[in-house]
């Protein structure tokens, strides 16, 4: 699979069908958060793979009561040490590989943004001078998913100048 198509088949998931991921799939995943390149090449990250269910049924209520934390194969933290500037930017590009390979293995991923920290540390055991920065649901998609329309480029991309828009005509 090319890049391209990796970039437009991930969506974000959640409807988990019961499965198990195969362990050469799972390295294939660890690597690609493995080779994320991070700042001065820190390496600033740690993951919390959770495939127990009774953890994940607790998790659920920690991360807003959405309910595919509990039915995804596996729920993931990402740890890192936020004394370091990029710790935030550093996880985000780890997990932003995790999620295209995932796509081109055929998996899905949800980014999960509401969480409470202190609870999610408290049931995964991460020390406090770690900050969870953010969540994943991973596993294998249940059902058929339809990915949900774009905003045209006009519409984020500028030019030379904040407001000043990216046309077409731009391109030459």
């Amino acid at each position: 699979m090319e890049v391209k198509e990796a970039i437009a088949r991930r969506l974000s998931i959640r409807r988990y069908a019961e499965s198990s991921i195969p362990s050469e799939h799972m390295e294939t995943l660890f690597r690609a958060l493995q080779q994320a390149p991070s700042a001065n090449n820190g390496q600033n990250w740690e993951f919390v793979f959770v495939g127990d269910a009774e953890k994940k049924r607790r998790l659920v209520g920690a991360c807003s009561s959405q309910s595919f934390v509990g039915s995804c194969t596996y729920f993931i933290a990402g740890v890192a040490d936020p004394s370091q500037k990029w710790h935030m930017v550093d996880i985000t590009i780890a997990l932003t590989n995790f999620t295209l390979q995932a796509a081109d293995l055929g998996y899905g991923t949800c980014w999960i943004g509401a969480f409470d920290e202190n609870r999610v540390k408290a049931i995964l055991g991460v020390p406090d001078e770690r900050k969870v920065v953010i969540c994943m649901a991973f596993g294998t998609p249940e059902g058929r998913h339809v990915a949900k329309g774009r905003k045209g480029f006009e519409k984020f991309i500028y030019q030379n100048h904040y407001g000043r828009r990216w046309s077409p005509n731009d391109l030459s």
